[in-house]
């Protein structure tokens, strides 16, 4: 608790990571109350004519799209399909990666020596291209960009699992755990990937922007949500006959995207230099 009372405190004198939170609340918010703020929640996915690309104004802030949709409105219940897609996406990579970190980080030999080698093998090849590859042979879903994404990121996890973990396999407490008896799957749990959780949360919040860069790149290239789902990589890709005109089509959408992905990365720094070991010790030498 004390130490959750200290990451608040930094971050609310940390401006710029304070800004990452007010931006990644703000989609948060935005996902769970879009039929309250949206100005048109039952229009978000028909078709109107007759208010086909009409510009910004006090009734369409944002402007409508070639659908006669609010894009406002749109980008909203978009939020929703870029937590979903975050989130799970991140929460399989972690929960893969970071397992085969810590056995191949722990152990050594062979078997070790493979884990890694598979790892190296998916981190040969480049994320965006890996994940086309398997979006485009699946089809395009939110399923499968969440399947695409898992497969591509969870490497990162397990590099940096497996990285820390091999610097801490020494150090007295593990040694200590293991003289006393304890099993290496307790170490494991109960004593290594405590001490290098701080390591983890980064990469994830870091990830999370990336992920959401990477989700709308495919939904840009027509493998993401399929239409008329608001997805906001695909709410660029339908502007591109319309543009310079309708201007405001690609603008929003594009605005969206690089306001959450800077709030996760601005975040991301943040409790990078909070997370610091030895900024840690510094509580201590405080109390």
């Amino acid at each position: 608790m004390e130490m959750f009372r200290f990451i608040v405190r930094k971050l609310v004198e940390d401006r710029v990571a304070l800004l990452g939170v007010i931006l990644i609340m703000a989609l948060i918010i935005a996902a769970i109350a879009a039929p309250v703020f949206s100005t048109f929640p039952e229009d978000v996915a028909d078709f109107h004519p007759k208010n086909r690309l009409l510009e910004p104004d006090s009734m369409f802030w944002f402007g409508t799209d070639r659908m006669g949709s609010d894009i406002y409105s749109r980008i909203l219940f978009g939020a929703r399909i870029t937590i979903t897609i975050a989130v799970v996406a991140i929460g399989a990579s972690v929960l893969i990666g970071v397992p085969i970190g810590l056995v191949a980080g722990y152990y050594h030999g062979w078997f070790s020596e493979m884990l890694m080698r598979v790892s190296d093998i998916f981190l040969a090849v480049p994320q965006i291209v890996l994940a086309i590859a398997i979006a485009q042979t699946l089809g395009p879903s939110i399923e499968n960009v969440i399947l695409a994404l898992s497969a591509t990121y969870w490497p990162f996890w397990a590099r940096l699992v497996y990285a820390e973990t091999r610097s801490i396999q020494n150090e007295v407490f593990v040694e200590a755990s293991i003289a006393l008896g304890a099993s290496p799957f307790r170490v494991m749990v109960m004593h290594v990937l405590p001490n290098i959780s701080s390591s983890i949360i980064v990469r994830t919040t870091i990830g999370m922007g990336g992920t959401i860069l990477t989700a709308a790149t495919l939904g840009f290239l027509g493998l993401g949500a399929p239409a008329p789902s608001p997805e906001w990589g695909r709410m660029i890709s339908e502007s591109r006959e319309f543009l310079p005109e309708a201007w405001w089509y690609a603008t929003a959408p594009g605005i969206a995207i690089f306001l959450v992905v800077m709030g996760f990365n601005l975040l991301g720094d943040g409790l990078r230099d909070i997370l610091d070991p030895r900024i840690r010790r510094s509580v201590h030498r405080d109390k």
